[in-house]
């Protein structure tokens, strides 16, 4: 594994969740990597690209065949492919690492000209992950049932997680709405270490923040609900939606 990325622009997308019966992100996604490719970006996937928690194999062998062809191709042309691991697709990481085509690695510290931006996929940063792992399992197995029988479960729990933390943070907290002060607080004391941006994935949440010291902490969310990603270059980062980028682009 390696931890540290130098490249003159790259983009980074979160939770494709591909294998999941939620995710039908194929498509796009692969129209994603063509374009990020054609354009000269390296690409960085962070965390759950591929879902093992949840997976619907029918769904698994259906998407990600073509999803590892459109990297491999985007290989092929010339950008690197880096793969940081997630907490959904954890026990997939020596298929990853024997496949040879990504880059893998437990987080990111990418040199982009003067900006130093840390990537990372963030369940380290979930109080539910790490103080009840057993739970937090148990959760996603019985969320993975639900998702089988009634997807639109997923759209109603992000809503009520938004809605929630408009009435649970006091005024004047920052962070990206939805989330878990937690992750507002990690990705701080990440920027103090010298770092200009950070990048989470993990709850789905797409948005962006100021830090204590100026930087920045973003997080593109699930594509699975929108198809954002963080683009990096030009010593900025920025939040983009990939859906108007394609039309442009």
């Amino acid at each position: 594994m390696i931890t540290r990325a130098d490249s003159p622009r790259m983009v980074v997308i979160s939770d494709l969740h591909l294998g999941n019966p939620f995710s039908s992100v194929r498509r796009r996604t692969v129209s994603f990597i063509h374009w990020a490719a054609a354009n000269g970006y390296d690409i960085c996937v962070n965390g759950d690209g591929f879902d093992v928690a949840q997976v619907s194999l029918g769904r698994f062998t259906h998407d990600v065949p073509e999803v590892l062809q459109a990297l491999r191709g985007a290989i092929d042309k010339g950008s690197a492919v880096y793969y940081v691991v997630g907490n959904h697709d954890i026990v997939f990481e020596h298929f990853l690492i024997d496949w040879g085509g990504f880059k893998l690695a437990p987080f990111l510290n990418v040199r982009c000209g003067n900006l130093r931006v840390r990537v990372e996929h963030g369940h380290l940063y979930d109080p539910f992950f790490v103080l009840s792992p057993r739970l937090y399992d148990f959760c996603t197995w019985l969320g993975g049932l639900a998702l089988a029988l009634h997807p639109s479960l997923y759209r109603s729990w992000i809503r009520f997680e938004r809605l929630r933390s408009r009435f649970t943070r006091k005024r004047g907290m920052s962070g990206i709405e939805g989330e878990p002060l937690s992750f507002f607080e990690s990705a701080g004391r990440i920027e103090a270490r010298g770092f200009d941006a950070v990048v989470f994935g993990h709850t789905h949440h797409t948005g962006w923040a100021e830090l204590p010291l100026g930087g920045r902490y973003i997080n593109p969310g699930s594509w699975m609900l929108s198809p954002h990603f963080v683009k990096i270059e030009d010593d900025k980062t920025e939040l983009v939606n990939f859906a108007r980028e394609d039309k442009v682009g």
